[in-house]
């Protein structure tokens, strides 16, 4: 689970998917002679332009409002931080990572713990892992009490099948959440299952599988990965049912392989 955080001068986007953000007004921080007056205006123009494209999802929109705001006045961290985010979006993670830096750079205390975050997931996108861990790290060493930190890192070690490390990570993100009262969501309790199945702990798989399909009980891939779960420990009729109730909800991965000769074991 990603998190991602909007920084705005004039107003503060709405949570789009389920990512999370965090309200921050910085435009005291500027002065209006900081630029000619003649441009302050257009310079809030572009600024309040890029945001509400950036929050109704038109991320080149928004960076093209920002590229205008940022030849205008460029020492605002906020400004980098928010093209940052429509670069990402936009899947232009290599300028999302120098817009996050430069972000650091103007405003070194400025949430920085989450610019890290940002940026470790931005070079776990190009698959620069050792990079991403070092963000990680150090968005962890700056928030140790945020769970998502850890969540983030141990999808990480995921990518990376260090099982061990993934577990503990998620382990600790739960616990966090739990203590202040987070709602955890089911593709979280899903995702720590399917650790455990790596471990080849499957009860304890599929008892996070269970707590998955009890929040939403209409997502088929818990159900095949529950039946898998079961088939390991060789309840195969169990394994079959759950194969089937997913294919019903529409999980094209448990249905190719329902169509498949792989799949005649298991038949209404």
């Amino acid at each position: 689970m990603t998190k991602k955080f909007f920084l705005n001068l004039c107003f503060f986007p709405l949570s789009i998917l389920s990512v999370g953000f965090l309200q921050l007004n910085i435009s005291k921080l500027i002065s209006p002679s900081a630029v000619h007056a003649t441009n302050w205006n257009a310079y809030n123009r572009h600024v309040e332009s890029g945001g509400r494209n950036l929050n109704n999802g038109n991320y080149q929109k928004a960076v093209d409002f920002y590229n205008k705001a940022l030849k205008i006045y460029k020492r605002d961290g906020a400004i980098f931080y928010n093209r940052a985010l429509s670069n990402y979006e936009l899947g232009n993670y290599e300028e999302a990572i120098e817009d996050y830096k430069e972000a650091l750079n103007l405003e070194n205390k400025m949430r920085s713990a989450i610019t890290h975050l940002n940026i470790g997931n931005a070079y776990k996108e190009i698959e620069d892992f050792e990079k991403a861990l070092f963000h990680f790290n150090k968005a962890i060493s700056i928030k140790p009490n945020e769970g998502f930190y850890y969540q983030d890192r141990g999808s990480l070690y995921w990518e990376l099948e260090k099982w061990d490390e993934a577990l503990k990570d998620y382990e600790i993100a739960k616990s966090k959440y739990l203590k202040k009262k987070v709602k955890i969501d089911e593709y979280f309790y899903n995702d720590i299952g399917y650790v455990y199945f790596k471990l080849g702990a499957f009860n304890l798989a599929i008892d996070n599988y269970e707590k998955a399909i009890e929040i939403n009980p209409k997502e088929g891939m818990f159900y095949t990965d529950r039946g898998d779960a079961l088939y390991e420990l060789g309840k195969e009729d169990e394994a079959c049912e759950n194969y089937i109730k997913s294919s019903e909800l529409g999980y094209e991965e448990i249905q190719d392989y329902l169509n498949s000769s792989d799949g005649d074991w298991c038949k209404k």
